[in-house]
């Protein structure tokens, strides 16, 4: 029987102004937010700030929606995703997926990594019609249902938590660094 391949993965749904950013990728031929591979030496949420950065130009933070045990001394507390998805790209290849969700603190409206597949800013309404028209392709595409209903707790949980001007810096940056 054939070893699956498990690899570590990161998503970042950053939220602006009521609208979540998303781009057609176009090797998976789907709507996706920003993500990829955890690298070496990465924690989850510096990858997906990472790849945020990489995919979108946009710097942005984790939106605080766990709760922490005080303590004095001891481990940092990285914010954990929202969610971890199973997904299974290709046969024998499967992603464990941290989904985070983040607020744009800079470089809206952002620019793509890839030339041809600008990043597009979803609202509730363009999310829950569930497709959405590809410039690259010229055609319309479904929206995954995970993309879809992720985006939108997204939106939601993003309106209800407010800005944190001391907001938790990723812990692969030292104390007292600035973006």
């Amino acid at each position: 029987m054939p070893r699956m391949e498990r690899h570590l993965t990161v998503s970042g749904f950053v939220v602006y102004e009521g609208r979540v950013a998303l781009h057609w990728h176009r090797k998976i031929g789907a709507w996706l937010p920003a993500g990829g591979h955890i690298e070496a030496g990465e924690d989850p949420l510096g990858a997906t700030l990472r790849e945020v950065r990489e995919e979108f130009a946009l710097e942005a933070e984790a939106l605080p929606l766990a709760g922490r045990v005080a303590y004095d001394g001891g481990p940092a507390q990285i914010e954990p995703p929202f969610t971890i998805l199973d997904c299974f790209p290709e046969p024998d290849h499967e992603h464990i997926d941290m989904v985070y969700f983040l607020r744009c603190r800079a470089g809206y409206p952002g620019r793509s990594h890839d030339p041809d597949n600008e990043v597009v800013w979803f609202d509730a309404a363009m999310l829950e019609a569930g497709e959405a028209f590809v410039a690259s392709t010229g055609a319309t595409a479904v929206l995954p249902p995970d993309v879809r209903a992720l985006g939108l707790e997204a939106l939601r949980l993003a309106a209800s938590v407010p800005e944190c001007p001391n907001a938790r810096m990723p812990a692969s940056q030292p104390p007292g660094a600035t973006r």
